[in-house]
């Protein structure tokens, strides 16, 4: 186990090493953010021409205006964010919306917009739609982008408000929902009202669920008070519903890995019928269900928002169950034709997924260390699917990367999280330069924020590091600690789960050392089964923090990784 202390390890001073290794150099500045630090909307190229575009439209009594909802939790927000502002502000309005059937995005092929249709409005999507928008344009129809994807071609048939394409926006950091706050607060300012911070909250989710660097000052303020102020009922139902994983904490990481993904994961296997509940749900249209629970023989009303939240749970599972089934077959070929020792993996998936390939991709690249695109075979002649890097990659920019391979017909997303589609006659010579251009690189060393002995790992090193829990989000990723010389008891310890998978050990101090999914070869795992009675030292890669169970805090190691001393 090969790994490398990125700082100064300080561990008397964790919080402010932490945050100098994550580039924070002002703590005081950081942790006290005001809105001084937000940007003005009219940075944005094109807001005053998208003000009256829209304008336009409401003021014409015969406008129809389409809403696209893009397939994922920023396009649920943002387009919920846009329906709310504006049939509350114009209720006089034609206001309607369509959405995908799967995990397409912008005006792809699967939705069909309105023939009434006079304003199309894309909230997360459509700047690189070219020939769609020259299509509806041809139609008659205007077009209004309120996007923040990387523009790879011109688009003159839309006005197009992108943070990516203005250069004065200095704030790359910014989702759909984020750009539509900002749409809004210029149509506030026009007309006078004050109502785009009535819809803070979806801005915040949005911002987290696309996983947006929260080192921006101006997408931290927003998302820091979107969550101080949640009023849209259906996030206030899903909060309610996962209160117990968020153990009643509301932060950047409980909404990530709580809230996010159970929109996304109705945006990957949710029915149409349930998908389209769910936007409903966050456009509060205040509707009512009979309901019976299973075992009870009486029927209740359940909330439009109760049922979104718990049909997203329900959804969530059966993805997680399906992921789960799958990742066995898809590893056990991944080590039958040894892809792990490529520098980049790109592994066929085919019939083992149909919208889990970025669920996928995340869980092989975190656990081979290294970036991964899994592949689905299509009708055409060409591969699709979904890339993703690691944590501890030594590429910044994946997806440039690929691109430059000239080997995709697309890579369209973020640098670290993308689609594609590669012909089938590429992928060989595309694995080839991959190979030959990077197996230099180190993707076995771990970068690690902290090295502490285990004489010198006590409640207050694991306080600290604790402590930090609010400020996790993306670009501030919490600490990873190697742990050294832990000496193992086996009074102190025992094998876990049916198939005694875990193993746990509780030392003097009441810290518990665990460690998860672990094979029969396991070198701890064996050790504690056999007849030795000497104690056993390992170092390990751990991530710090207390685990709480029916109210009671346990200081405690979660092992990801270690090796025996």
């Amino acid at each position: 186990m090969k790994y490398n202390v990125i700082g100064d390890n300080d561990t008397r001073n964790v919080k402010q090493c932490w945050f100098k290794n994550r580039g924070i150099t002002d703590i005081d500045a950081y942790i006290n953010l005001n809105d001084n630090c937000l940007l003005p909307f009219n940075l944005l190229d094109n807001m005053n021409e998208a003000v009256e575009l829209l304008l336009k439209h409401v003021n014409n009594d015969n406008s129809y205006i389409t809403i696209v909802v893009d397939c994922d939790c920023d396009g649920y927000t943002s387009a919920a964010m846009l329906y709310n502002y504006l049939s509350n502000t114009y209720p006089e309005i034609t206001l309607d919306y369509v959405m995908h059937t799967g995990k397409q995005h912008g005006l792809s092929e699967d939705i069909t917009i309105p023939e009434q249709t006079t304003l199309i409005i894309l909230p997360d999507g459509g700047t690189n739609d070219t020939e769609q928008c020259k299509a509806y344009q041809d139609r008659g129809m205007d077009i209004l982008i309120l996007d923040h994807h990387i523009k790879d071609k011109d688009n003159p048939y839309a006005v197009i408000v992108n943070n990516q394409c203005s250069n004065e926006y200095t704030n790359k950091e910014l989702c759909g929902a984020g750009v539509v706050y900002k749409f809004l607060q210029a149509l506030d300012e026009s007309e006078w009202n004050e109502n785009a911070d009535d819809y803070l909250d979806l801005v915040a989710l949005g911002n987290i669920g696309d996983l947006m660097d929260v080192k921006s000052y101006e997408t931290k303020r927003l998302i820091d008070k979107g969550l101080s102020s949640i009023r849209n009922k259906s996030i206030s139902a899903m909060v309610k519903a996962q209160e117990y994983s968020m153990h009643n904490h509301i932060n950047i990481h409980n909404f990530a890995f709580y809230l996010a993904p159970l929109i996304n994961a109705m945006c990957r296997c949710g029915t149409m019928e349930d998908k389209d509940l769910v936007f409903r749900a966050l456009i509060e249209t205040d509707e009512e269900f009979d309901y019976k629970k299973r075992g009870q023989a009486e029927t209740i009303k359940e909330s439009i928002y109760d049922r979104a939240a718990r049909l997203c749970k329900n959804t969530k599972g059966r993805q997680d169950k399906a992921v789960k089934s799958a990742l066995p077959k898809l590893k056990e070929w991944i080590e039958d034709k040894e892809v792990y020792n490529h520098p980049i993996m790109f592994v066929k998936a085919d019939d083992l997924f149909s919208s889990f390939t970025g669920l996928a991709a995340i869980k092989l690249a975190d656990y081979y260390n290294r970036p991964c695109l899994v592949l689905r075979k299509r009708d055409d002649g060409y591969y699709g699917g979904s890339a993703r890097n690691n944590d501890n990659s030594p590429f910044n920019h994946l997806k440039q990367t690929m691109i430059d391979t000239q080997m995709f017909e697309f890579c369209q997303g973020h640098e670290g999280a993308f689609g594609f589609s590669i012909p089938s006659t590429n992928i060989s010579d595309a694995i080839k330069m991959c190979k030959e251009q990077f197996s230099n690189l180190d993707f076995d060393t771990l970068n690690v924020d902290f090295e502490i002995d285990f004489d010198d790992f006590d409640i207050r090193f694991i306080r600290d590091i604790d402590n930090l829990a609010d400020y996790y989000g993306t670009g501030l990723k919490e600490p990873k600690v190697i742990v050294t010389n832990i000496v193992l008891q086996k009074n102190q310890g025992a094998l876990m789960g049916e198939d005694n998978s875990t193993w746990k050990f509780i030392t003097d101090d009441n810290i518990a050392f665990i460690k998860f999914g672990n094979t029969e070869d396991d070198k701890v795992r064996q050790w504690f089964e056999s007849d030795s009675k000497a104690e056993m030292m390992i170092t390990a890669y751990c991530e710090i923090g207390f685990n709480e169970y029916k109210g009671i805090l346990t200081p405690q190691a979660k092992i990801t990784d270690y090796e025996v001393v």
